[in-house]
Order: structure tokens, then C-alpha cells, then sequence
């Protein structure tokens, strides 16, 4: 088989491999990339970090395929994924570029070609559902209007429990003593987010803090990971519910870090899905994002076409 490109191109990291088969090979990592917005990030800054990632790998054989599996693709034009397809193109060769939403890429790794949704939580949330008739998206709108779950949301939750406790508002004293063994003495630490180069980042990096405190035993860590979990529950709920007709399967999997913050996460959605969606089976993924932007390079445009979950050029 044809050498392709699989491109996990998260906010936090990229992830890119060469590939002949469905697996990739062995990853390289690259700093993440910024969600487009029309201003400072636009297509040339996305296509720069992508080639940043691709370096990394060495010198590329002749490849026919790219899977690209973008955050924030739900942000991008059609003239910024035929600027970004056209710089690919030039620069490493390529005959078919395929970009989707993370989501879909978090969908075929975890499922295959199979039917159902998954909810990917990394420093954003997205949640693709695939039916036999259609595509659904559920979230994916970004920090400031959502991602509920997501890092980034349990992040800010921690270190707003933080700072509470520093104004006396009732909130947690070890999210606080956290916030500032992270970022700097307690009056600083919202200065030191906001003065970060990717405030976004800052914040989701928080996470990881939120989820040792719940495993310390701090009640106000553990209901913020368990509020996550009841989110990322509702948006599969919804996109099952958009997605399938009334006989397709209703799977559920997911993906990303966030599924690694612990127990009370874990179990407040599995306990949420099966409250909302009794018949919904619950299976562990199969494999990563970045298998599926493998899957999504072999696939390219036989994948049920919907701009606004993928694009593809040959």
C-alpha cells in the first residue's frame, strides 16, 4: 500500500506518523495549533504547524494521502482549507488531502467504520455521532461559548474554586495551594494566565492538578470531574439522538485526555449516559485520533460527504 500522512492536530499537540495500513507508525509530536479565527490564526499560520510537525519525521517517501484531523475545523472557511490543501500539496507532494474536525478522526479511530458517536475531550470538546443517513456534531464551539468538559472547562473550574478560596468565597484550599505551586504566589496566578502566550492551554493544563487533588480526596475537585463527566454524557446524548435513525446501533466511545482524569469523571458519564440513553452500549475505544486521521486518509472522499465535518481534494 501507498506510504499516507495521519495528522492528529490537537490545540495542546500534534501528533503525525507515516503509515501504509490502518495503524500508524511511530508518532512525532510538535507544539499544538491555535484554533483559527479569521485574524492572527489563519490558514498559513495552521499549515506552518503542521509542516513543524511533519518535519519531525525526516525525510518523507513519496505519499499519496493526508488524514488531517483539525481542532477548530468548525472555524475554518472554505478559502482556509483550500489554502491549507494547496501548501500541503506544494510542499510535501501529496495527491489527496482530506482535513476534518477532530471529532471525526476521534469517531474512526475509535469505531472503525462502524456506527455510533464519540465524545472527544482534550483541551476542547467535540462529540461526532455517524448514522447510516447522516453525520451530527455536538459542541466544539470553542472556550468561550463551550466545550463543556472539556480540560479547558475543568481547568477554569479548578482554579476559579482556587481563587474563591483566596477571596474567602468558599472555595477549595487545595485547588488554591495547586494554582499556586503551577503558576506563582496566590495573588498572581490570574495575572500569570492571562500574561501566558495560549491562555487556552494554561487553563486546560489545570486539569491535571484538579484531577490529583480529586484523587487526594478534595470534594471540590472530585464534583468539578464529575460535572465534566455529566457533560460529555448530555453532548453524546444529544448526538446520538441527532445522528441515528431508528435502526442504527446506539455505540458510545470516546477519546482524549480528559478520560484520564480519574474515576469520578469515568463513572458520572457512564452513570449519565446510562440514565439518558439506556440502550446505549459503552465501549472503550479501539484506537486513537490518530489512527483514525490514518483511516481518514485511506477513505479521503468515500467517507459520506458534510462540509462541515470534512473536506477533501484530490
Amino acid at each position: 500500500m501507498t506510504p499516507a500522512l495521519a495528522v492528529d492536530a490537537g490545540q495542546t499537540e500534534i501528533r503525525v506518523a507515516l503509515t501504509g495500513e490502518r495503524d500508524p507508525g511511530p508518532a512525532a509530536r510538535a507544539a499544538g495549533v491555535q484554533r483559527m479565527d479569521g485574524a492572527t490564526v489563519g490558514a498559513d499560520h495552521v499549515a506552518d504547524a503542521l509542516f513543524t510537525a511533519l518535519e519531525a519525521l525526516g525525510p518523507l517517501p513519496a505519499v499519496e494521502a493526508i488524514g488531517v484531523g483539525l481542532s477548530g475545523f468548525e472555524a475554518a472557511r472554505e478559502e482556509d482549507l483550500e489554502r491549507i490543501g494547496e501548501l500541503l500539496r506544494a510542499r510535501i507532494g501529496v495527491a489527496r488531502v482530506t482535513i476534518a474536525s477532530d471529532g471525526v478522526t476521534s469517531l474512526l479511530g475509535a469505531l472503525g467504520e462502524g456506527l455510533g458517536a464519540v465524545v472527544a475531550g482534550g483541551t476542547g470538546t467535540v462529540c461526532v455521532a455517524r448514522g447510516s443517513q447522516r453525520w451530527a456534531k455536538v459542541d466544539g464551539w470553542g472556550s468561550l461559548l463551550g466545550d463543556d468538559g472539556s480540560a479547558f472547562a475543568i481547568g477554569r473550574s479548578g482554579l476559579n474554586a482556587g481563587l474563591r478560596e483566596l477571596d474567602g468565597r468558599g472555595g477549595s484550599e487545595a485547588l488554591l495551594a495547586a494554582a499556586a505551586q503551577r503558576l506563582g504566589e496566590p495573588a498572581g496566578i490570574a495575572e500569570a494566565v492571562y500574561r501566558s502566550q495560549v491562555p487556552t492551554r494554561t487553563v486546560a493544563s489545570f486539569a491535571r492538578d484538579v484531577a490529583q487533588a480529586a484523587a487526594d480526596g478534595d470534594a471540590a475537585a472530585r464534583s468539578i470531574l464529575e460535572t465534566a463527566g455529566r457533560e460529555l454524557a448530555l453532548t453524546a446524548c444529544a448526538a446520538l439522538g441527532r445522528a441515528l435513525d431508528s435502526g442504527d446501533a446506539a455505540v458510545v466511545s470516546y477519546s482524549g485526555s480528559v478520560f484520564t482524569t480519574g474515576s469520578p469523571l469515568i463513572e458520572a458519564f457512564s452513570h449519565e449516559l446510562a440514565s439518558l440513553r439506556p440502550d446505549a452500549k459503552l465501549i472503550p475505544p479501539a484506537g486513537d485520533a490518530l489512527a483514525g486521521a490514518a483511516l481518514l486518509a485511506e477513505l479521503g472522499p468515500e467517507l459520506m460527504e458534510d462540509r462541515e465535518m470534512l473536506w477533501s481534494r484530490a
